[in-house]
């Protein structure tokens, strides 16, 4: 009898002891694992949201010597704002040569600057309106250590709106954004419903949600084509995402936004567009709550149409805009 006890005991020593070694096995197998995905995690991170985020590279150069120009012979001013989130923006704005109240302000996309804006600056001029081009957040000249994908952007928007509203007290306001820079304006339309301020939003190539976009995008780098493994790099990479810049990939979704939008949108998007599907803008359009217009340009890569189809893409700005300030 006491022999079964002693011997029982021994067993259940023994047991104990293979549990707490199998347990700390599988701890320290699971902090390799957690390990490994969190430094893959952060290199995802770092090239897409901090290491290509300044690359004013020689296509630009062309346009900073128009706008070194522009400041010199057509009257327009740099002008910076401190962000609420720690950090200085750079802008530059272009009044009409016909004094008016009325302002576009152009949000560029990823790795780009407010020279971006150059390029569609005269259709507004043309149609009497300033333009207001300014670096967003960890571009050009402006502050900042990391892109959000318009997360923390479109904070920073709402600044630039600010400033316009103070400048032009009675004027009517458009914001123009291009890829990145149409998902910012998107998500911030949803701000806008509080106070609608902005009159119209026009999204060239806007991303509907961003983890979907990073799952094509990463598929397509590496041919995993298996989403479980793609969603595992995205989740650890959310993860150094939200540790240093303090944003997940999951809240940014212009498509979640646009279903309480009532101002007007109009969505402009090629359908040879490789980077940012087509199939976003349809996504984007239907979820929209409120007014909206779209114009696919065939054959067109992301947001070419600018250069291919220049003469049908602002006859389509401009006849949304007519319809768009009649809301």
């Amino acid at each position: 009898m006491f022999e079964d006890a002693e011997m029982q005991a021994l067993k259940r020593k023994v047991w104990l002891r293979f549990f707490l070694v199998t347990l700390s096995i599988l701890f320290v197998f699971f902090a390799i694992i957690n390990g490994i995905g969190l430094v893959i995690g952060n290199l995802f991170y770092q090239e897409f949201c901090v290491w290509n985020t300044r690359l004013d590279s020689k296509r630009f150069q062309a346009l900073q010597v128009t706008l070194e120009d522009g400041i010199k012979t057509k009257g327009w001013k740099n002008v910076s704002i401190n962000s609420r989130l720690g950090y200085t923006l750079q802008g530059t704005y272009l009044p009409n040569p016909t004094p008016s109240n009325n302002t576009v302000i152009f949000v560029h996309g990823i790795t780009g600057s407010r020279l971006m804006g150059l390029w569609y600056a005269p259709l507004y001029i043309k149609a009497g309106y300033n333009v207001l081009i300014y670096d967003s957040r960890a571009s050009g000249e402006s502050g900042g250590n990391s892109v959000s994908w318009g997360f923390y952007e479109k904070y920073d928007l709402d600044q630039w709106i600010d400033w316009v509203e103070q400048y032009h007290p009675k004027g009517k306001i458009g914001v123009h954004g291009v890829s990145m820079g149409a998902a910012t304006a998107l998500m911030h339309a949803e701000m806008n419903e509080m106070s609608h301020r902005v009159n119209f939003y026009v999204a060239d190539s806007s991303y509907s949600d961003l983890e979907e976009l990073l799952t094509q995008q990463i598929d397509a780098a590496v041919s995993l084509h298996d989403p479980l493994w793609i969603k595992l790099l995205l989740r650890y990479s959310s993860i150094m995402a939200k540790w240093q810049s303090g944003f997940r990939y999951e809240d940014v979704s212009p498509v979640r936004s646009v279903r309480h939008v009532t101002t007007p949108i109009l969505y402009l998007h090629g359908d040879a567009d490789v980077l940012v599907p087509v199939y976003m803008n349809e996504q984007l359009y239907t979820a929209t709550k409120g007014y909206k217009e779209k114009y696919i340009s065939s054959g067109d890569a992301h947001a070419m149409a600018i250069f291919n189809h220049k003469v049908e893409y602002q006859r389509r700005i401009m006849s949304f805009i007519d319809v768009a300030l009649q809301q």
